[in-house]
């Protein structure tokens, strides 16, 4: 057999994520639960984003259904946009085209400063695990 330097490399190139692992550091993400209302109502569905203040961890959300939501998201200080939505009805899914089926029509019900990192109001710490952290809305986003 006859010893090839490039198939030498190429083995040890392959083998170094082998040795690594897939990813990087493991996450420290910690659950965290609450409600999502607009003056005492509960947001029916939508978004809600936790975004990292000193931008040195990965933004985390979940789906809000019924007013509240869980998710897993990485210590520290947060910023907190909401994007909630009732339902009203149903559309077609191509405008005007009957054809094409229905789905059902959201209404936006938070204010749109609610849904802007850079207007929204809305800050948490994540601090421990199995937090509860509610938010109750204002109409005119303040």
């Amino acid at each position: 057999m006859k010893y090839s330097p490039l198939l030498a490399v190429m083995s040890i190139v392959c083998a170094i994520p082998l040795v690594l692992g897939c990813g990087g550091p493991a996450s420290t993400a910690i659950p965290i639960s609450g409600t999502v209302s607009v003056e005492g109502q509960p947001v029916e569905g939508g978004l809600i984003t936790f975004i990292s203040i000193d931008g040195n961890s990965p933004a985390a959300g979940a789906v809000i259904q019924d007013g509240s939501y869980q998710s897993e998201v990485e210590p520290g200080e947060k910023k907190v946009m909401v994007l909630g939505n009732k339902v009203v009805g149903e559309e077609y899914i191509l405008a005007g085209v009957p054809d094409s089926g229905t789905r059902e029509k959201l209404e936006t019900v938070t204010h749109p400063s609610y849904n802007a990192k850079h207007l929204t109001p809305l800050t948490a710490t994540i601090s421990g695990p199995n937090e509860e952290l509610n938010f109750d809305l204002k109409k005119n986003g303040k």
